[in-house]
């Protein structure tokens, strides 16, 4: 999807043309727990480790700050925990409660897409729950957390649920969750400030070692919160296929050609690191994201004004906004 006539974007979030069209600002990050899903987890074992206040788990009570923001639109998914923190049985149920429920919202009001989540600790409830989510309930995506209950995403009992993904033509937002060695990001509570980007670092990079894009070379993957440490690492990760016979054996090119497949959402505040993705993987795998309403990595009004003072052209910034997530999800 393209636009033909020129485009500005003026400081209180909103993309004009020159004749003074407004266009759409999406957010591709963003979560909400359905109150649903909160009385499952703590009647299955798995309460949350967060306080959740009335912006995470009703739709209603983020419209005034999408309004004050210049956000037309959020995508929505839940975050850690994820389904997979109970159970395997009680998993299939909880990604039933949380389908269900985000459907009722998208249904209800354009203004929210929402991603499905999947019970992989049984993948052919999976791979079946992925078509139930889509085809009947009509939700856009999946939102994958970066270990599933401590197994690294390539592992090969996954790979009929990214098939089944590759095959339809869904993208795959992976987000992390807590590291299997969490202990070691306590101190300082560290676990989110850098468990957290390492986490998506290290699932991206062994999903691409393991010969998964190889093999399904049409798979959607987005990776969250800017990629982690991906767009600073990816030389390193190339020269350790080029040192390494382990990072060869699985791939026919060099780890960066498909890592830079993968897309990239703006959950970074920092005008360096947008920069370096950039400069990197270009405006046409960028997605605008908030990590709303979580309020410190992140910030619903800087996912817009960051993008609006980067250094590139408005037709990017216009890709990056909207464009690109929309022809991702189909969003008409």
């Amino acid at each position: 999807m393209t636009f033909a006539c020129p485009v500005s974007i003026n400081w209180r979030g909103s993309i004009v043309s020159r004749e003074g069209k407004r266009f759409m600002i999406i957010d591709s990050h963003t979560h909400l727990f359905p109150r649903e899903y909160v009385k499952a987890l703590k009647e299955f074992g798995s309460p949350l480790r967060q306080e959740l206040g009335a912006k995470f788990v009703e739709p209603e009570n983020r419209l005034k700050d999408m309004r004050e923001s210049g956000i037309d639109r959020q995508v929505i998914s839940i975050t850690v925990p994820g389904v997979d923190t109970v159970k395997s049985r009680e998993s299939t149920k909880l990604a039933k409660i949380v389908n269900d429920r985000l459907a009722n919202i998208a249904e209800k009001d354009n203004k929210f897409v929402s991603l499905a989540s999947l019970p992989m600790l049984n993948p052919r409830d999976a791979v079946d729950e992925l078509r139930r989510a889509t085809d009947n309930l009509g939700l856009k995506g999946i939102a994958l957390l970066s270990n599933i209950a401590g197994k690294p995403l390539d592992r090969k009992e996954f790979w009929p649920i990214y098939e089944q993904a590759s095959r339809m033509r869904i993208p795959l937002f992976i987000h992390p969750t807590f590291p299997t060695h969490e202990e070691n990001f306590q101190a300082y509570s560290l676990t989110s400030v850098l468990g957290f980007p390492f986490e998506t670092s290290t699932a991206a990079t062994r999903l691409v070692l393991s010969g998964l894009l190889d093999k399904m070379p049409d798979l959607i993957i987005v990776l969250a919160h800017l990629g982690g440490t991906i767009p600073y690492l990816v030389s390193r990760i190339d020269e350790g296929y080029r040192m390494f016979p382990a990072c060869r054996q699985n791939i026919a090119k060099t780890p960066s050609t498909y890592l830079k497949t993968m897309f990239l959402d703006t959950v970074s505040f920092y005008a360096p690191a947008l920069n370096c993705a950039y400069r990197s993987w270009g405006a046409d795998k960028l997605l605008l994201g908030s990590d709303y309403p979580y309020d410190w990595v992140g910030n619903l009004k800087r996912s817009v004004t960051t993008i609006e003072a980067l250094d590139i052209s408005n037709e990017e910034k216009l890709k990056i906004t909207s464009q690109n997530i929309m022809k991702l999800l189909k969003i008409q």
